[in-house]
């Protein structure tokens, strides 16, 4: 059997763990935990700026993976044309805004490697990492109802599922 060790992936939707064993050597192991797994926003229609009502810290964690790797975490949705429904129709990938660690807001407007085309950002990217470690970040949403058909979106609950997956390359 052989083992190749260029790419370690964990997805978050709950916490899980990835173990790859290779005989003789030791575990190799890559989990992303996220403090909570809903953030809600109290919508204006027309609004540029509805914030979610927390922060999501994702927790990245690796050991046993080899010295100069690089480590990448981001999310995404499956459709960006769809990333939250509801009673009213669709809210795209485009009006949600994340800030990592005090950053802008950026919109998830990227295609990653999982997940729907357009529809995903980084939260950190190619940081270089050790063997083993811990990382946090702390990710804040915001919800842009001001373009496009979104200043008329009717009320009502919409929801979506925002994944998040860790890589090492």
């Amino acid at each position: 059997m052989k083992l190749n060790r260029t790419r370690f992936t964990a997805m978050a939707l709950i916490s899980i763990a990835i173990l790859a064993l290779a005989p003789g050597a030791s575990a190799q192991t890559l989990t992303v935990s996220l403090s909570t797994h809903a953030v809600n926003f109290a919508l204006t229609g027309g609004s540029a700026t509805n914030p979610g009502n927390t922060a999501v810290t994702s927790t990245t964690t690796w050991n046993g993976v080899g010295n100069g790797r690089n480590l990448t975490v981001y999310c995404y949705f499956a459709n960006a044309a769809t990333a939250l429904t509801g009673p009213g129709g669709n809210i795209p990938s485009s009006a949600l805004s994340i800030s990592v660690n005090g950053t802008a807001f950026r919109p998830l407007t990227f295609t990653e490697p999982s997940g729907g085309a357009n529809a995903g950002r980084h939260i950190i990217f190619g940081i270089p990492i050790g063997n083993a470690g811990t990382r946090t970040d702390s990710t804040v949403f915001n919800m842009d109802l001001s373009t496009g058909t979104l200043p008329q979106l009717p009320p009502g609950t919409y929801t979506g599922t925002l994944s998040v997956r860790a890589q090492i390359l």
